[in-house]
């Protein structure tokens, strides 16, 4: 399903994409995401990073999808909400060499 985004919304996400606010905001998400097998949620990234969770959710995914920075780990629960979640960590650091 796609939903209509307003053009200053567009236009926004462009300039901060160019200016490198975004490249910014993955940067302090993995700052405080430690080696594997750590996993965390996306509300305990935001209480460790003190970003909002749109901003989390956005760059996870990103770091996740895009540059395969991030993987999902197990299901477990979350330690802020007690909702049952799928985490994402770092890759196991010997993944590269398969």
């Amino acid at each position: 399903m796609h939903t209509q985004v307003a053009h200053t919304s567009i236009r926004t996400y462009r300039d901060i994409k160019k200016d490198g606010t975004v490249s910014t905001r993955q940067r302090q998400i993995m700052a405080v995401i430690e080696p594997y097998p750590a996993d965390y949620s996306l509300q305990e990234l935001c209480e460790l990073t003190g970003l909002p969770v749109n901003i989390v959710s956005g760059r996870v995914h990103e770091l996740r999808e895009k540059l395969g920075e991030l993987q999902h780990g197990p299901s477990r629960t979350c330690r802020i909400t007690g909702r049952t979640i799928r985490p994402v960590r770092r890759p196991h650091p010997q993944m590269g060499l398969f």
